[in-house]
């Protein structure tokens, strides 16, 4: 029985950042990374991988977002991504790791806020390549996406 890696998406509209990314993920033969260069391309890629007409959760395991990006940031991202998925009852939220490279307190708070983004992670740009691996482990395979959004939260 083949069964399917689940996917992560990239949404990270610097190619060469990008590339290395989706390598970095590949690299675990654990995941199916899809690259995302902006917001938009990354709402076209959860329709396609939506189930159960979006009712059921997305083929999406977790979002690799930059929060700085043109045409639409990570924050405006994040909070259109939870503004439709908090319109279908009972529908898990897809976990959300933060790739920024700001470290300061405003945008980390925009990120963890519960009315706007609801982040499990953030990750300061340069970041350990092993840590965001850990996190993402845990948040896929381990369920910890809640956990950790409540620890960043704190």
């Amino acid at each position: 029985m083949n069964k399917q890696k689940p996917k992560i998406l990239v949404v990270e509209d610097d190619k060469r950042q990008s590339d290395l990314l989706i390598e970095l993920i590949n690299d675990t033969d654990l995941y199916d990374p899809m690259p995302a260069y902006n917001g938009k391309e990354a709402f076209s890629c959860l329709k396609e991988n939506r189930r159960g007409f979006d009712f059921l959760s997305n083929k999406i395991a977790c979002i690799l977002l930059d929060w700085q990006m043109p045409e639409m940031n990570g924050e405006q991202f994040l909070t259109q991504l939870r503004g439709q998925e908090t319109k279908i009852p009972f529908k898990r939220f897809i976990p959300v790791i933060i790739l920024s490279a700001y470290s300061d307190k405003e945008r980390w708070q925009l990120a963890t806020n519960p009315l706007l983004g609801m982040a499990s992670s953030y990750f300061v740009k340069p970041f350990d390549e092993a840590s965001l691996i850990n996190v993402l482990y845990r948040i896929v395979y381990q369920k910890e996406a809640e956990i950790l959004r409540e620890m960043l939260g704190e």
